[in-house]
């Protein structure tokens, strides 16, 4: 669907591909692609097993070997392996394998991802020896009483196997244990033995445990690895055959409320992951993802869950070997049947099987905690049998599977009642974790109080999904982060999710674009719905994903007054050796005095500072602590901010904060021209700084939370429809009346005007005293009874192009919001306007900075303009993609730069929320006022 052929990707969410079917009915038009190649092959491999591995393909890979059907696989997201052995000759042969877009499997493949049929992981054949290990299990377990690790290894061979071998060895090759045992077979010789084997892996077994080892354990702090060999010894004790596996030493355990590793209360900042690349679909190398997984560490995320199936192989390897948990999720959901397809016994063992599989392939992998059954499948019996076998089979981590738990939670909703009852039967046997998605901050917290008080549900609650992350969103992130080190019963979660599913595609007019659903001319689709990670298609980070590092931040430091801080070790196992103490203050973003200092402080444990007398010796508003990486590692250069805060320490003098940084350059005379409509322009000397009327503005471009224009979602439930119909796109300003008057140099304008909308207006008074050098304006805007919770309460205007270059005071560096600027810091920050659009998939509002004190535009000789709050309480935003522009277009490619910077100036703006799929934004961040008052200064130079 990536090679330029006419299948093409398509994408939907909840619907399948195709309309009026049911399972397991195929669509009549059902693409096939053929591959053949030819192999060579030695005489020597005819005495071996010839196997052949192919990775993956979507959805049915049926083979054949030299003409000979083979076999025909249909587990999109796991290997298939076909035995040639029977079919396979000395010198040439023709692999050939036909795979079918769509089949009756496709019905529990729902993975609200693109559909893109094909092969998309490696394939391989090898020769495997007669005699072998045919299954291999290492699982390693850590006593963090005893400070001692434990290793049990099963092999289960076929052929001549009489002894095992293993040695357990450090990642740098010391030999840390060694042991041997026999294989052992059945007797089949008797009636006994033929019905033991009937119920038995029939071949030779050999089983070691390794007790009280001396050796590190496993977590994500401290990724300790250790690589276990086996040996299989024929009958005359010659190696026969050798593996190499990694593993390492941690215990998961479920206990009181509380998801315990290593013996530690554990919280899980984690996100939800699609193997996707922007050119390549859903064929993804090692290195891309170790690019992810780096990036991920370096903002502090600590977990992955596989979304929806089980990811590339080289995921969970890298995971093991950089340090991440993972909840690895089975290839199963039925999202267009969600409550009668697992219900469906035709389905049951399908439904078993991929389960089985999953574990089967990655049971190995010591950074997986959990087994999760799948996502959006409703509940059915295979379930229960899937959730028992696992623990059965692998009792070192817990089952998840969110749809036990949806009858009580729903998707989005706040149901108190339900949330408060004990768990049914079938849900405490599906799942060993509360596992919701998207319930509001009040929701969570409620239950771990109830939980707790009441003690009626044993479980921690560990969030599925959480936070969307579609479009310009993750509003009051902060409050579930909070929440989850606030009430012990919340284990953390996954934001939904890390990567925009955006293809690399280029428009009719030349330009590059991210496509989504119906790009293709796939119909059905669902639209931009898989435009929702906290990073871009590219790997761009999205402004939210540093809102979650510092949220997720390892290091917490707190003021306690005067020279003192508090430094908190949230880490559970590694000290903060590997950490420098940096720390800054400054007076209104200038730098007055900086220091560094080592700090050690034990996981878990808190320690008192005190700071250098230096840090308080010159004027200080704000002082900045950070947590640097002291030396370089495989996620991290030396220098890499771990983590840091700020505190508001001395406010200084008020006249500190309206001081140009440069004092040298000259104020200009302001000169303000009106006419009809109002302000026609404002100018300094021959300059001209506002072309056009200062307009009162109450709209935004729709966030996806809003209710953008793509498809379906922008009429469900969302806010941006009514603000249209009220006609707050398209609202124009009508001036009443002007009032003129000038005292002792000043002269003092009065604007009385109306923004009329469809069904309504709003007044609209605005007070200039013009003196000089400055314009001081005074603003009141009424609204009507009829519009509330709005987008935004500001005045727009433009400014020439040539003010390209951008500085202010207040929260940055990135954009900012009410409801997610937790991470910002206060400074003195600068970026040129081009930069000040972020590139989100589907173009929405973007670029506002909350709690500003000034902002200036300039042009490249310097001259230029200062926008004052004299509270520090504005919002502004300053850039060359205006309103009306980014409403209008569908994809960056249809966005058009204007020859002006759009300037706004906020006195409200609403918070962002997770709408689309979540919360909405919480009623202290919407517009709930009726009369706004604010005022704003205007300095040329």
């Amino acid at each position: 669907t990536r090679q330029g052929v006419d299948d093409l990707p398509h994408y939907t969410n909840v619907v399948m591909p195709w309309p009026d079917l049911e399972p397991p009915q195929t669509p009549a038009k059902n693409p096939t692609g053929l591959y053949r190649t030819e192999i060579e092959l030695p005489q020597s491999w005819l005495k071996r097993d010839v196997v052949v591995h192919l990775g993956a393909a979507e959805s049915v890979a049926v083979l054949w070997c030299n003409g000979h059907f083979v076999g025909m696989g249909k587990d999109s997201r796991l290997p298939s392996e076909f035995d040639l052995t029977p079919f396979a000759n000395a010198g040439i042969n023709q692999i050939a394998v036909m795979v079918i877009r769509y089949s009756d499997a496709t019905w529990i493949e729902d993975q609200d991802h693109w559909w893109h049929g094909g092969i998309h992981r490696s394939c391989f054949i090898e020769a495997r020896g007669r005699t072998r290990v045919d299954d291999l299990s290492v699982t390693g377990d850590y006593s963090p009483t005893q400070s001692r690790g434990s290793l049990n290894v099963t092999a289960r061979a076929i052929g001549q196997a009489a002894t095992l071998r293993v040695s357990i060895e450090t990642a740098g090759g010391r030999n840390v244990a060694q042991a041997t045992c026999p294989f052992v077979a059945f007797d089949h010789s008797s009636l006994l033995g033929e019905l033991i084997a009937a119920h038995h892996h029939k071949g030779p077994i050999a089983q070691l445990s390794f007790g009280n080892l001396k050796v590190k354990p496993w977590s994500p702090e401290d990724p300790n690895r250790y690589r276990v060999i086996t040996e299989l010894l024929g009958p005359n004790s010659n190696v026969v055959e050798v593996h190499s596996t990694w593993t390492g030493f941690r215990r998961v355990e479920i206990k009181d409320r509380r998801l315990l590793i290593n013996g530690v209360p554990t919280i899980i900042h984690g996100v939800n992951r699609h193997d996707h690349h922007p050119q390549t679909g859903k064929v993804v190398s090692t290195n891309e993802i170790r690019a992810e997984l780096i990036m991920m560490k370096r903002h502090n995320i600590n977990a992955v869950r596989t979304a929806h199936y089980p990811n590339h192989h080289s995921l969970l390897d890298l995971c093991d070997e950089l340090g991440l948990y993972v909840i690895d999720e089975a290839n199963v959901e039925s999202h267009a049947r969600l409550e009668s397809l697992t219900n469906d016994p035709r389905y049951f063992n399908a439904v078993v099987e991929r389960t089985r599989r999953m574990v089967a392939r990655d049971k190995n992998h010591p950074c997986i905690i959990g087994w999760s059954l799948g996502n959006e499948s409703g509940l059915g019996p295979c379930h229960d049998a899937a959730a028992a076998w696992v623990r059965a089979v692998d009792p070192s981590r817990f089952v998840h599977y969110e749809g036990a738990v949806h009858p009580r939670f729903g998707d989005i909703g706040d149901r108190t009642a339900a949330v408060q009852a004990a768990p049914s039967g079938q849900e405490r046997l599906v799942t060993d974790v509360v596992c919701p998605m998207y319930p509001s901050i009040d929701t969570i917290v409620g239950w771990a109080r109830w939980a707790e008080r009441t003690q009626a549900d044993d479980r921690p609650m560990l969030l599925c999904e959480f936070s969307h992350s579609m479009g310009n969103s993750n509003g009051s992130l902060d409050g579930y982060v909070n929440a989850f080190y606030d009430e012990p019963a919340l284990a953390g979660g996954f934001v939904w999710d890390w990567r925009d599913q955006g293809l690399d595609e280029t428009a009719e007019n030349g330009k590059h674009y991210w496509a989504f659903g119906g790009h293709f001319g796939d119909e059905p689709n669902d639209a931009n719905f898989c435009i929702n990670g906290l990073v871009g298609p590219d790997l761009t980070a999205h402004p939210a994903l540093r809102e979650y590092q510092w949220l997720s931040r390892p290091v917490v430091a707190s003021h306690l007054g005067g020279r003192k801080i508090k430094v908190t070790n949230r880490r559970q196992f590694t000290p903060t050796d590997d950490l420098k103490l940096r720390w800054t203050a400054s007076c209104h973003g200038k730098l007055s005095a900086a220091g560094v200092l080592d700090v050690s402080v034990a996981p878990g444990k808190s320690k008192n500072v005190t700071l250098p007398a230096a840090a308080f010796k010159q004027p200080l508003t704000h002082l900045d602590i950070q947590f640097k990486q002291r030396r370089s590692n495989a996620v991290a250069e030396r220098g890499h901010v771990v983590a840091w805060d700020q505190f508001l320490v001395t406010p200084a003098p008020n006249r500190a904060a309206t001081q140009s940084p440069q004092r040298s350059r000259g104020r200009k005379e302001i000169h303000l021209e009106l006419n009809d409509a109002g302000i026609a322009s404002l100018a300094a000397d021959a300059t001209t700084l506002v072309s056009g009327d200062i307009t009162g503005c109450l709209w935004r471009p729709p966030t996806d939370n809003d209710g953008i224009k793509q498809g379906w979602m922008a009429e469900v439930g969302r806010h941006a429809p009514r603000w249209r119909a009220q006609g707050l796109d398209t609202l124009h300003s009508v001036l009443d009346d002007v009032a003129e008057t000038s005292r002792k140099g000043v002269r003092t304008i009065t604007l009385h005007r109306r923004l009329v909308g469809n069904n309504a207006e709003a007044t609209h008074i605005t007070k200039i005293c013009l003196e000089a050098t400055y314009a001081r304006f005074d603003e009141r805007i009424e609204l009507p009874e009829d519009w509330q919770d709005l987008p935004r309460v500001g005045v727009r205007f433009e400014m020439p192009e040539q003010f390209g270059n951008l500085q202010w005071l207040g929260l940055g560096p990135d954009e900012t919001y009410p409801d997610r600027h937790s991470g910002a810091t206060h400074g003195l920050w600068n970026s040129l306007v081009a930069d000040q659009y972020h590139p989100y998939v589907v173009p929405q509002e973007h670029g506002s900075h909350h709690q500003t004190s000034w902002f200036e535009l300039t042009n490249n000789a310097g001259g230029g303009a200062r926008v004052t709050s004299p509270d520090g309480s504005m919002a502004f935003a300053a850039r060359y993609h205006h309103d009306a522009a980014v409403t209008k277009a569908r994809t960056i490619a249809d966005l058009e730069t204007a020859p002006s910077v759009e300037v706004h100036i906020d006195a409200a703006m609403r918070g962002l929320g997770t709408a689309i799929c979540g919360p909405d934004a919480l009623p202290a961040y919407r517009i709930a006022k009726s009369t706004h008052r604010w005022r704003w200064l205007l300095e040329a130079f």
